[in-house]
């Protein structure tokens, strides 16, 4: 692959892929899962590009599933490093083919003689670098979000707080007025009782009053009858 390939390589790696879809599609937070998780596989296969089981990534593995399959531009991100979907006795895989390798050494190591591999290792450099890069930024990014949802959860735990301490004056307020018209209405009750207590009294006094001065044998007292008799 000539040199301005590989830019091209690059740049719709970087701005179709990396920031039109991972980025633009997904939460800050989401982004740099999906970042992490592409970068961690480059990585492992950079570090050991003849073990297989890092190019082998199963479908219905949760993190590769959730972090990058799931995720707008995931898939997209594998199918343009090179990664292949393909079945392997009736289960899904996505798989990275590197081309021929030459035999095993002497020391057990395997030697690159092939030009496509180094190409495609090459691919996959230009990948880990772009990923590194953009992770310093989304982290950023995700890190202010953070702090923000931070920010905004503790606002309204204290907005939560002000609302259930006001419910609980009011309560508390309401509570005291009902006490207060009760009492009220109990010492409406005792002076309705009592006046009528009163009105009772006197009336049973006048009766009284007026029975006796129905008597026969009533007769009124005068001060005369006090008056010592003159001589």
């Amino acid at each position: 692959m000539s040199s301005p390939e590989m830019k091209e390589f690059q740049k719709f790696l970087y701005e179709e892929i990396i920031i039109k879809q991972i980025s633009r599609h997904n939460p800050p937070l989401i982004s740099q899962k999906c970042i992490s998780t592409l970068l961690r596989i480059l990585n492992n296969i950079l570090e050991e590009p003849y073990n297989e089981k890092f190019r082998k990534l199963p479908e219905k593995n949760n993190l590769i599933n959730s972090n990058v399959l799931q995720i707008t531009g995931g898939r997209e991100f594998l199918v343009k490093i090179g990664f292949k979907s393909k079945v392997v006795e009736f289960e899904k895989f996505f798989i990275l083919e590197l081309k021929n390798t030459s035999p095993v050494c002497k020391d057990g190591s395997k030697k690159i003689s092939d030009e496509l591999f180094l190409r495609q290792i090459e691919r996959l450099e230009i990948a880990q670098e772009l990923l590194k890069d953009y992770l310093k930024k989304v982290t950023e990014h995700a890190e202010a979000v953070r702090r923000m949802q931070e920010r905004e959860k503790i606002a309204g735990e204290l907005q939560k707080a002000a609302a259930l301490e006001n419910i609980k004056e009011d309560k508390e307020r309401r509570q005291k007025q009902q006490e207060q018209l009760k009492l009220r209405r109990q010492l409406e009750k005792e002076t309705q009782r009592h006046e009528e207590r009163l009105n009772m009294n006197e009336e049973k006094a006048e009766s009284e009053q007026q029975q006796l001065e129905q008597s026969p044998f009533y007769r009124p007292y005068h001060h005369s009858h006090f008056e010592e008799k003159k001589s």
